[in-house]
């Protein structure tokens, strides 16, 4: 877990929260409508660290959340509210979460698994995650 207060990282153009464990969220509720991306990371006494990703329409204010330990590691938990959309069972969404690894011992994150598969290798994108790599969920 990076630390409330650390010292800023100073690397390329990345934000440093990219370099801790946490997810990055991004959904698209309607093809017409913008991306809202988030990217969210572990801050102390289960708080949540939230800002937006890249150049998307996300911002801190539309999720709320916490995370807490478990045996295998960490369960984080948010809600979203986006502008203009409430979600019903049926709706197809553009979806895509990505999860940051960080390592003890390291300065920059280990890893990325990235929900949508990413069609295979990719380079560790920060924050800037392909809108047209969204995968589709539908709502239950």
């Amino acid at each position: 877990m990076r630390p409330d207060a650390a010292p800023p990282l100073r690397f390329d153009n990345d934000p440093d929260d990219i370099h801790a464990d946490g997810v990055q969220l991004y959904v698209r509720p309607a093809e017409e409508a913008p991306v809202y991306g988030f990217l969210v990371t572990l801050g102390g006494e289960g708080r949540l660290r939230v800002r937006s990703a890249g150049a998307t329409a996300g911002s801190p204010e539309m999720m709320r959340g916490r995370w807490q330990p478990t045996e295998a590691g960490y369960r984080i938990t948010v809600a979203l509210t986006l502008p203009g959309w409430e979600a019903r069972g049926g709706d197809t969404v553009g979806f895509d979460l990505l999860v940051n690894r960080m390592q003890p011992g390291r300065e920059r994150r280990s890893g990325q698994l990235v929900w949508s598969g990413g069609g295979g290798w990719v380079y560790l994108r920060g924050d800037r995650q392909d809108p047209a790599a969204l995968g589709v969920v539908e709502l239950r």
